[in-house]
């Protein structure tokens, strides 16, 4: 599979893709988070500063911004589905969803509404988690993007009872 990420492209990254002057899916993650740190910080709503993480080894399924997942407890802890739960449901679109998904962690967020359509410079989804967000307000939130991306959430498994 050969991507192209000189262009607008947003398809999803792979570990089995190459791409034209990268030497590793390492370098071609650093490439895309470069591109997606660009137009974050131009999107009016977003406004992405450069003292804030941006992860998206995960591609644009699961782009991460803000604080730590890992450090969050309501997506880490055990009681709780943890981060990685998500973002293997979410893998299985891998080349499927156009827009990046970005799940914006900050405490100062309000906890309503979670969901957002951005659509300058490019257009993409922010889920904004923010104070007391729940697993169930993520899922909802979720389900409107991946709807958006004509992907069907309703046929996906998401009782973390069952995903364990």
């Amino acid at each position: 599979m050969t991507a192209n990420l000189v262009t607008r492209s947003t398809t999803l990254l792979s570990r089995d893709a190459t791409y034209p002057g990268m030497s590793s899916f390492g370098d071609a993650v650093e490439s895309y988070e470069k591109q997606l740190r660009d137009w974050l910080s131009k999107c009016p709503a977003c406004v992405l500063s450069p003292q804030v993480m941006l992860h998206a080894r995960r591609g644009t399924a699961m782009v991460q911004v803000g604080q730590s997942f890992e450090f969050d407890e309501r997506l880490h802890a055990r009681d709780n589905p943890p981060n990685h739960i998500l973002a293997r449901q979410l893998v299985q679109y891998n080349g499927k969803i156009k827009n990046p998904i970005i799940f914006w962690l900050n405490s100062s967020f309000p906890s309503d509404p979670i969901y957002q359509l951005h659509k300058q410079p490019v257009v993409h989804h922010v889920l904004r988690l923010g104070a007391g967000y729940t697993f169930t307000s993520v899922l909802v939130g979720l389900k409107t993007a991946l709807k958006a991306e004509k992907i069907n959430a309703d046929s996906l498994e998401w009782d973390p009872k069952k995903l364990k």
